[in-house]
């Protein structure tokens, strides 16, 4: 019978255990299914987006990750937005590893302009990557191209010059395209010094025709008709390369050398239109100077080239009427001296002394009764050409022949400054006077050149009160050399003095000059003044005709400064005086408004321009990408994704950058799930993503709690092998499993961070204390902090003690956390600031010590009647800690004994005698509740 109830009672038994497994079954089964329905299989999303193609296949990675699900958004600690200084650190990183940085080296470029390097800092950083690192060559060839389709002539001529100093020959169209950019701004000798950088041979016949054309700008006849005679003629029907402009100029440089067919035949071989309105002007000059021969020249030239000769024909008859006329009595005329003059200052600008010295000689041999001219010239000729001693004799040799004036004494002056020679520059002025030859502007401006370049300021001032004082008066030429001496560090009362001296001068002053003044308001940050100067000129009627980049400086200024009801002006001014605006003024007015929280108005503005037929073209990807950045930073979502499909329906292309800044909002915004469609945006325009790209995805992942999805991207672009993590990768996966308290795989994270040889950084460190002192590994945190530390070569920071601080006091050890106290402030490199005494007072009261607490405090405002150590650094000064936390103290003081509160009234006493601290009334409030009686307060019973 026994028998029987036992088997009964086990079969029940098995039963109702076979009906609890089935259950848990049948709930793994259902959850598997509801996975299965919200979220997808595991794995599918990626196959389906590896069929995207090779090119977007770095991006379909980055989404088969997830990104899927909407995520609530909920209030964060707002963090830097992707900017220029990340791309830079990215560079700086890899430089410091010595690897070839996996960046667009062009982004990086722009990166180092917008944070204000000049071009010459840039070739240089430059230049010092590549002797570190030479496989960085083929990128930074690439860089010509990008530069050269920008207009970047200041960074493509040293880029260019770069490669030549490391053996690299770039393709002949970068430095044609870099001539032809400074043929556009009239720089004629950077024209031909980049030609005869280039190989004979190797020059195109758009190259020649732009030497050319620069040579006759400079008046260089031989270097011209050279270049002409080395074009091939153009084959029949073609265009000529050579600019009818160009052409005429050419032969208006013949004409004054008589040498009109020669350079006609060049012409006319390569296929040269004249245009008949300067060639009938050129024509006519020749007529009024009695050149006949030249004119009949230039007529053979014209009906060659098809010019209507009825015009040219009664120039000549003129012309020969007037020569038959005219004849000089005992030697030449003035005009032929004025010529001879001419041909001596051609020879001095060729550097040529010796032909200089030919002509001049031949007049000297002629008889004919020279003027001073001609001597001046020579001496100018001497002095340029670098032959002082021949220069002083000839000066000599004009002061016994009394044919010395002014320029002499002056271009002579000029000589004794550029050698060096002061003292003797000032005896040359006295005895300038001496002879009863005043000084005269270009005498005191060449005074002024050498104090300036100097940098004598206050023998620049004297020099201009010596000028004032002899009656002569400034001009435009002595503000604008004044002005260039003013830098970042000049003094506001500087630049005060020199307006005055504008003020002053006779002369209406021109844009040039009135933008080296805004410029100089702009450098020392006198945006007042500069508002006060424009009124006062707008208000007298003279106000210049700014240029388009002048106003966008000034906008940029004031942008910076906070001041957009004066951006708003100038833009205001701008339409009213009909400038039109381009591309870079528009991104400085863009940029203006978002800085100062004007996203609203920039969007607006960016929306009229579209709407106009002639400005569409200005608006571009970097000021639209402006817009979106400054709806990122104010965490608007909704408009951030109007404006990107506003612009991807205009056809504005969006780059790396433009997705960078949308996914690092989201990334801010907990809205990871519409990164997605970024992504797919991002493969099926083939816009590449970068290591920011997947820096930022990571950082959202981690920050929204999926630390799972992050590994699993830096597991994908690991495995697709464009991009090596960074620091600020690993640190983003650190800080996310410090949140989660996922010990392990932060262990893990560090030792494959050490084993790809990225070196962790305070920041790093201050993570894993984190992680270990919630873990209670506090022994493990300490050891971490020493042995890092030492290994990679850097001190713990504060923030690093502030961790281990609350690492102590979560794991309850105060008198360590009070140690470390004086580990640090023996450290004199390591500087302590107010958070550390807050938290380290806060932990004091969290375990009950509140005299302790009392004792941090006196540290952190260095008053006496503590247990803890001074500071090793003598100069240091207190850093206090705030008063929401001094509050807090006292509150916990005076709701204790009466031991506390007497030392709290102590501490405050001495915080008001010291400090010059009030106690709060909140603090005086809580010493009512808790007065001290007849020896015993409420804490204290």
């Amino acid at each position: 019978m026994a028998i029987f109830k036992a088997a009964a009672l086990f079969t029940s038994a098995l039963t109702e255990a076979a009906s609890l497994v089935w259950m848990e079954l049948a709930m793994f089964g259902l959850a598997a299914m509801c996975y299965i329905f919200f979220v997808g299989i595991p794995g599918l999303g990626a196959t389906k987006l590896a069929a995207k193609g090779k090119k977007g296949s770095a991006v379909c990675k980055i989404q088969s990750s997830g990104a899927c699900q909407a995520v609530t958004p909920e209030p964060r600690q707002k963090a830097a937005v992707v900017a220029s200084s990340d791309v830079l650190g990215l560079w700086e990183r890899a430089m410091s590893l010595g690897e070839v940085p996996q960046l667009d080296l062009a982004s990086v470029v722009d990166s180092m302009c917008e944070l204000g390097k000049l071009p010459s800092d840039i070739v240089d950083e430059l230049r010092s990557a590549l002797d570190k690192n030479p496989a960085l060559l083929p990128s930074i060839a690439s860089l010509p191209s990008a530069f050269l389709r920008d207009d970047r002539v200041d960074m493509l001529d040293v880029t260019l010059g770069l490669l030549e100093q490391h053996g690299h020959v770039a393709d002949v169209s970068m430095y044609g395209g870099l001539m032809a950019a400074l043929l556009r701004r009239r720089n004629y000798v950077a024209v031909a010094a980049t030609g005869a950088r280039v190989a004979s041979d190797a020059l195109t016949p758009r190259m020649r025709a732009i030497l050319a054309s620069a040579a006759a700008q400079r008046g260089l006849l031989d270097e011209a008709m050279c270049h002409l005679q080395q074009m091939p003629a153009p084959v029949e029907g073609a265009k000529s390369p050579l600019a009818p402009t160009v052409a005429v100029q050419i032969l208006t440089l013949a004409a004054k050398e008589k040498r009109v067919p020669a350079a006609g035949a060049d012409l006319q071989r390569l296929c040269v239109r004249l245009e008949d309105k300067q060639f009938q002007e050129l024509l006519m000059a020749e007529g009024r100077r009695c050149n006949a021969e030249v004119c009949e020249d230039l007529l053979t030239v014209g009906a060659a080239s098809g010019v209507p000769l009825e015009f040219g024909r009664s120039v000549l008859t003129k012309a020969q009427s007037a020569k038959s006329m005219s004849a000089v009595a005992g030697g030449l005329s003035s005009g032929e001296l004025q010529r001879y003059a001419s041909m001596i200052k051609t020879h001095t600008k060729e550097r040529d002394l010796k032909c200089a010295a030919a002509v001049f000689e031949h007049l000297c041999s002629s008889g004919t009764t020279l003027t001073p001219l001609i001597y001046n010239c020579f001496l100018d000729a001497c002095v340029q050409c670098g032959d002082f001693e021949r220069a002083s004799a000839h000066f000599e040799e004009m002061k016994r022949l009394s044919v010395v004036d002014t320029v002499g004494y002056n271009t002579l002056l000029k000589a004794y400054l550029s050698r060096g020679q002061t003292e003797e520059a000032r005896n040359l002025v006295k005895e300038m006077t001496v002879c009863g030859l005043s000084a005269n502007k270009v005498t005191y401006n060449e005074l002024l050149h050498d104090k300036v370049m100097t940098k004598d300021r206050r023998g620049m001032w004297s020099v201009v009160e010596e000028m004032q004082a002899a009656g002569v008066k400034p001009n435009s030429v002595t503000c604008s050399i004044i002005l260039k001496s003013l830098t970042g560090y000049s003094q506001p009362a500087d630049l005060s003095r020199v307006i005055e001296l504008i003020d002053s001068i006779e002369e209406s002053i021109d844009e040039v000059l009135f933008s080296s003044v805004i410029e100089a308001c702009i450098r020392i940050k006198q945006m007042d003044l500069l508002s006060e100067l424009m009124k006062r000129y707008r208000q007298r009627g003279g106000f210049v005709k700014l240029s388009a980049p002048t106003y966008g400086s000034m906008i940029k200024a004031y942008g910076q400064a906070g001041d957009v009801t004066r951006v708003q002006e100038l833009w205001a001014e701008m339409q009213e005086r009909g400038v039109k605006p381009t591309s870079i003024t528009l991104g400085c007015l863009t940029e203006a408004l978002v800085i100062n929280n004007q996203g609203d108005e920039a969007w607006e503005l960016v929306r009229q321009q579209m709407e106009n037929e002639e400005r569409r073209g200005c608006i571009n990807t970097v000021i639209y990408s402006t817009v979106l950045k400054g709806f990122a930073v104010t965490r608007c979502m909704e408009k951030v994704f109007i404006v990107y499909k506003e612009m991807r329906a205009s056809g504005i292309p969006c780059n790396t950058i433009t997705y960078n800044t949308m996914l690092d909002a989201c990334a801010k915004s907990y809205a990871m799930g519409r990164a997605s469609k970024l992504l797919e945006d991002m493969a099926e325009t083939c816009v590449e993503p970068d290591i920011i790209t997947y820096s930022t995805i990571i950082k959202g992942y981690c920050v929204e709690g999926d630390v799972d999805r992050a590994f699993h991207v830096l597991a994908e672009m690991k495995k697709d092998g464009k991009f090596k993590p960074d620091e600020i990768m690993y640190n983003s996966i650190l800080d996310g499993c410090a949140k989660q308290h996922r010990v392990d795989e932060a262990m893990k994270v560090l030792d494959e961070m050490r084993a790809s040889g990225i070196a962790p950084s305070n920041y790093t460190l201050s993570i894993l204390v984190k992680v270990l002192g919630h873990a209670r590994r506090l022994p493990q945190a300490f050891e971490m902090v020493e042995s890092l530390s030492k290994q990679h070569g850097f001190r713990p920071n504060v923030q690093v003690y502030t961790c281990l601080v609350q690492a102590c006091v979560h794991n309850r050890q105060l008198e360590k956390a009070l140690s470390l106290h004086d580990t640090m402030v023996a450290d004199v490199g390591c500087a302590v600031d107010d958070k550390f005494y807050v938290v380290l007072a806060r932990g004091c009261l969290q375990m009950r010590q509140p005299l302790k607490a009392l004792e941090v405090v006196r540290a952190a405002y260095q008053l006496p009647g503590h247990g803890l150590a001074a500071s090793a650094r003598r100069d240091r000064r207190p850093v206090g800690v705030d008063a929401k936390a001094l509050e807090e103290i006292a509150s916990k003081l005076q709701a204790a004994g009466r031991e506390e509160r007497e030392a709290w009234s102590k501490l405050s006493g001495g915080l008001e005698k010291s400090c010059g601290m009030r106690v709060s009334s909140e603090c005086r409030d809580a010493w009512r509740r808790h007065p001290v009686v007849g020896g015993r307060g409420r804490g204290g019973q």
